[in-house]
């Protein structure tokens, strides 16, 4: 059996990033539970290992080393490297998407729910910086299925904001591609931070991104106090 470490999503199934090891040697663990720990670990290590090398220059031997699982595990779980980083994709958002679900859930109306949002996002890129490139489309642009899929998920988020439509009387003067450019400048924003390892420095341009993201729908001023009230 392999042993390690896996820093993700903790037994119970909580996102919390608590790390956990398997015991080493002779145990009772289902089989099940090995088997999903070493998927999570090849996950993980793929997101690491994407962050120090990029995708382009990304091989199966990088995430090996990354997990300390063997070849012949990594092939039991994933035919190649594209299918195990889109399963980090996959994994990375459904966590980010059930956070956000939870911040907007707590606000009472829509520009609340928006900068919640962005809060969120944001706290996410920081505490798990080789996560949230795996939903950059420059960080897997050099393979097009990889970018595609990062695109769709955008989607979702495209849709949530496209919801402050229904509350803006701004909503008809506002071009149809407003809610892709949004999510797009705020994902090259966070992006370009992530990708020169300076999520740290993403906190501080939080007030900004909230003005951006709400300002078409509510105005200059509405936007600068939400933007205020965050720094």
């Amino acid at each position: 059996m392999d042993g390690g470490i896996l820093k993700a999503s903790s037994p119970d199934g909580s996102a919390d990033g608590t790390s956990w090891r398997l015991p080493r040697g002779p145990h009772s663990l289902p089989r099940e539970v090995v088997a999903d720990n070493q998927r999570q670990r090849l996950m993980a290590a793929a997101a690491r290992a994407i962050s120090e090398h990029g995708y382009a220059e990304l091989t199966v031997e990088q995430v090996l080393a990354e997990a300390g699982i063997s070849r012949t595990t990594f092939y039991e779980n994933f035919a190649n490297k594209r299918e195990c980083v889109l399963a980090a994709h996959e994994e990375a958002f459904d966590r980010l998407a059930a956070e956000l679900f939870r911040a907007c859930a707590e606000e009472p109306d829509w520009p609340a729910k928006v900068a919640a949002g962005v809060r969120t996002a944001i706290a996410f890129a920081v505490a798990r910086p080789e996560e949230a490139q795996l939903l950059i489309v420059d960080a897997v642009a050099a393979d097009p299925t990889l970018a595609a899929r990062v695109l769709d998920s955008n989607e979702s988020l495209v849709g949530i904001l496209r919801n402050g439509r229904e509350q803006s009387h701004r909503a008809a003067a506002l071009p149809e591609l407003t809610e892709r450019a949004l999510i797009g400048a705020a994902g090259s924003v966070i992006g370009s931070r992530l990708l020169s390892h300076q999520a740290d420095r993403l906190p501080a341009l939080e007030p900004e991104l909230i003005q951006l993201m709400v300002m078409p729908y509510v105005g200059a001023a509405e936007g600068r106090r939400l933007a205020e009230g965050s720094a």
